[in-house]
């Protein structure tokens, strides 16, 4: 049997004070991971019974559904507005986008955006 994983993970952020009640923020992940599972070789007549309804043929080619290869970025930008000295309330817009490069049940592709409104109490 052989295995193999590779992943990658890149995150940038920044906070810009821009005045004493104002800043403005990013964040950016990228990510990036592969996989794949093969060689399996589950032979019948190594063993000494078999299981009702399991096909150890079918089984050992379960490595062709393994290959994953997906990539994902995410990007959020917002500003946050100190109205009182413990309080601030918080703007954000995010755009996601994933990427499945093998898929084999359904194309699972697709992107997501939208907005975000908050208030906090900051201790």
């Amino acid at each position: 049997m052989s295995y193999s994983v590779r992943n990658h993970t890149a995150f940038f952020a920044a906070n810009i004070r821009v005045s004493d009640k104002v800043s403005l923020f990013a964040n950016l992940v990228y990510n990036d991971g592969r996989g794949s599972l093969g060689n399996l070789d589950l032979d019948p007549s190594r063993v000494e019974k078999t299981p009702a309804g399991f096909d150890y043929v079918k089984v050992s080619e379960i490595g062709r559904f393994s290959a994953l290869s997906v990539g994902r970025t995410q990007q959020i930008y917002g500003v946050n507005y100190r109205f009182q000295p413990n309080w601030v309330v918080s703007v954000s817009g995010y755009y996601g986008h994933y990427d499945d490069r093998h898929p084999y049940l359904f194309d699972t592709k697709g992107r997501s955006a939208g907005v975000h409104g908050g208030i906090s109490y900051v201790f």
